[in-house]
């Protein structure tokens, strides 16, 4: 059974108010059928979120983006007065904890907030996705890794389920026991 939100379909009119910048009868009927349109064309699955049971996960993901805002906002300052022009950068393979929508755009957008790192593209099929990094220090691409792999355990661990915390945690065991070796056998 489709839903129809009521309070989307207020929105939605709002909006067309908004655009037309006017409350006249024809634009406020002419909005009301475009809403209804819309929710009819388009039906909205609800989005369930955990996000009121675990607002202790909330406030501590605002902390820790608000620590990485500053820190990496500082190192790349850093490098950029210290190195200029010459100022290194990598775009690194990170691999795709978990495959919905809303972890993936979450952890994609934490990632780019941070100054000096940005998420060019999710690619699905290949399950990762490529971040452009500035102020590479090292050639090994694993410091970069694991930092996006955190933001996405954080993202998943504030926002996913049970399931995808449990699946998400077993991944990243495997990842790092296949980059260990590499760095001790170095």
């Amino acid at each position: 059974m489709r839903r129809y939100s009521p309070l989307l379909a207020l929105w939605l009119l709002v909006v067309w108010v908004l655009l037309w910048r006017s409350v006249e009868p024809l634009v406020l009927l002419s909005g009301v059928v475009v809403a209804l349109a819309i929710l009819l064309l388009f039906p909205f699955q609800p989005v369930r979120s955990p996000l009121l049971t675990r607002p202790h996960r909330v406030v501590g993901l605002a902390l820790y983006l608000a620590w990485d805002l500053f820190s990496s906002g500082v190192r790349v300052g850093w490098d950029a007065a210290r190195f200029g022009p010459r100022t290194k950068a990598v775009i690194v393979e990170v691999p795709i904890l978990v495959d919905r929508d809303f972890l993936l755009a979450t952890a994609a957008n934490m990632i780019s907030l941070s100054p000096g790192v940005f998420v060019l593209q999710i690619n699905r099929p290949q399950t990762c996705f490529y971040t452009y990094v500035l102020g590479v220090r090292s050639p090994e691409p694993e410091e970069h890794v694991r930092h996006a792999l955190n933001m996405q355990m954080r993202a998943i661990k504030t926002f996913g389920t049970a399931e995808e915390i449990r699946i998400a945690e077993e991944y990243v065991r495997r990842l790092d026991g296949a980059m260990s070796p590499a760095e001790d056998g170095g």
